[in-house]
Formats: structure tokens, sequence, C-alpha cells
């Protein structure tokens, strides 16, 4: 009966989940002990389950195994895709432009300047400005800085104006029937000149060219703004002209010595120019360490600045006017032009610094 009991157990076997047959479940014939027909009818059924779960777990483990395999190949394809396929084509043209644009901005300065520089001769400060000697020389040089326009090199209204602020001018105010702020038509580089033509009982006063270049000469009222330092006179006559009420006309004067000077150099002059005269090989050390050209009212001034620097030679005198100037800073026409500096009569500069004191 021990041997029955242990066959029947071998065919229901003891996997992990189902429990042995317990002798309980076998009964007595005689001295052997047999399974009942219920108990073989269960280890049958349960025999049979078993190998139901067996087939199902087979099957999962396949199918998963299919999963496996089919999300590994996915993958792999994807994979592939990525290592062998490079951006859509819009894309990449995208990209290509973005690159393009930031190449040209990095280098268009250089581009610009190169564009324009005179062949074969290096510039040097003096071409900073153009002179009436320039235009009568047609060298090399300056053939290729006749159409040299560069934005690089304009230079700002505002920066402008902190450039003529360097100039003292001089006006006349009428001592009549008004109020005593209304200004003469002719403003005065020269302090002696203004008090000649003065008259008695009228006022000579100070102020600089930034003050009345823009609004009261060359009409572009829209460029300057009145601050606490313009004088009331010209306040008014900036108002004036502004309301239309004002027929004056206003005019630089330029001082004598000057005139003598441009009539001498063969420098012509258009209405409300003046002219200037430059140093060859003469500059000075400006903010920064910066150097620069210096443009005087009067020859004389420019011969005793470089004759005061120790130079042994003969100075180069060259001439140009303050509206050729103006126009090449706003333009940008020369090279380093931002580099010129204007400088006024030192007797001149000196009085303006009485007067305003």
């Amino acid at each position: 009966s021990t041997l029955l009991c242990a066959a029947a157990l071998a065919i229901v076997g003891t996997t992990e989940g189902f429990a042995p047959i317990s002798s309980s479940s076998c009964r007595s014939v005689g001295t052997t002990t047999l399974p009942s027909s219920e108990a073989i009818s269960l280890q049958h059924q349960r025999a049979l389950s078993f190998t139901n779960l067996q087939q199902v777990q087979s099957h999962d483990t396949s199918s998963c195994t299919s999963l496996q395999h089919t999300t590994t190949t996915t993958l792999q394809m994807s994979s592939n895709n990525e290592n062998n396929e490079g951006p859509a084509p819009l894309t990449a043209i995208f990209i290509s432009l973005v690159l393009l644009f930031f190449i040209v901005s990095a280098f268009a300065p250089l581009l610009d300047f190169a564009s324009f520089q005179p062949t074969n001769q290096d510039l040097n400060l003096s071409d900073a400005v153009i002179t009436r000697q320039d235009v009568n020389n047609n060298n090399e040089k300056n053939e290729k800085l006749k159409n040299y326009q560069s934005k690089f090199d304009a230079v700002s209204v505002t920066r402008i104006q902190q450039k003529l602020s360097n100039l003292p001018v001089f006006y006349i105010v009428n001592n009549g029937g008004d109020d005593g702020t209304t200004m003469q038509e002719n403003i005065y580089f020269s302090y002696n000149d203004a008090i000649n033509a003065s008259g008695e009982g009228n006022v000579v006063k100070v102020t600089t060219l930034d003050q009345i270049l823009y609004p009261l000469i060359l009409k572009r009222g829209e460029l300057f703004t009145p601050s606490k330092t313009t004088p009331i006179e010209v306040k008014n006559a900036i108002a004036s002209i502004k309301s239309s009420e004002s027929t004056t006309t206003y005019k630089l004067i330029p001082s004598a010595a000057a005139l003598t000077d441009a009539k001498e150099t063969g420098t012509t002059l258009k209405p409300n120019d003046i002219p200037l005269f430059s140093i060859a090989r003469l500059a000075f050390a400006g903010t920064g360490g910066q150097p620069q050209v210096p443009l005087f009212l009067e020859r004389a001034d420019g011969i005793t600045s470089y004759t005061r620097l120790g130079k042994s030679d003969e100075a180069v005198v060259r001439t140009t006017s303050l509206l050729d100037v103006l126009e090449s800073m706003e333009r940008g026409t020369r090279p380093g032009v931002g580099q010129l500096e204007f400088y006024g009569n030192a007797e001149d500069l000196m009085r303006a610094d009485e007067m305003s004191r």
C-alpha cells in the first residue's frame, strides 16, 4: 500500500502550488490501502489542470519572448534611422541661413573698411580731413578716398555738437525798444569784430557754436534741444523761427584774419561757411590717449602750435571749411573723421571764459 500511494503521489507530483495527496484519501482493502475512485478522479483533474497551466505558462513565455524581440527590432530600426538620416531639408536650410547671418554680421565692419581702403598706400591721421588741396591733387589715394563712405566712420549729431561746443561765438543784443532779449543776425567768431560792429549802447554776449549752428544757421532745429546753458536771446530766436514769425537770416562771420588767410590760400567759401586750417603731421593727444587732428579757425594758430612742438621745418598748411567737415562727419566720408577737433583763437577763448563767469 505504501508503494501505491507513492505511485499516486508521483502521478500527481509535488509541483509548486499543488498539495500532495494525504493518507486520508486512501481506503484500506484488507491490509492493502488503495486510493478511492473519488481520489483518483480528483488526482486526474489536478494532473490535467497542471498540464494546462504548463501550456498556458509556455504560451505566455513565448508571447513575451516574441514581444521582446519585436520591441528590440523596432528600437534597433529607430536607432538606425537616427544614425543614418540627418535633419529635415527645411531645418538644415534654416540653420545654414542663421549661421550665415552671424558670420556676415561679424565680418561686415572689416569688409566695409577694406572695400574702400586705398590701394598700396597706408592711411594716416591727415587723411581724416577733406582739404581743398586733396581735391586738386588727383593721385591714386585721393581718387580712392573721393568715393569713400562708411557708416562706421560717421559721427552722431550729439558728438558733433560736443565738438562744436569748443568754439565760442559772439552776438550783439539790441538795446532798443524791446525787452533787451533780441539778438542781431550776425554771429562773430572774433570778439573784437563783434565789438567793432556793435554800435553805441548795444551789448556783446557770448555762447558756443553748438547752440546756434543747427537751429539758427542751418535751420535744422529738430536736431537741437535748448538747455539751461542756452542764452535767452538764442531761445527767443529759435522760437521765432519755429513760429515763422521771424524774417531774420542769421549769418556766421569769420574773423578778419581768417578771411585774409582764406583769400591768400585760394579757399573759396559758401555763404555761412568758415575757413579751417590744418597742419600736416600735427596731432594732439586727446581723451583716453586717442590722437586728434586739430582744425584751427586761423592759420597763425596752427603754425604757432607746430613751432611749439619743436619742429624746425616749415609747417605745411592745408585748408578746408566748416560745412565740408560737417558733411564729412555726418556721412562718414573719411576714415577717422571723428578724430577731428575744432580749435578757436586763443585770445577769443580767454575772452569767452571771462564773459561766462
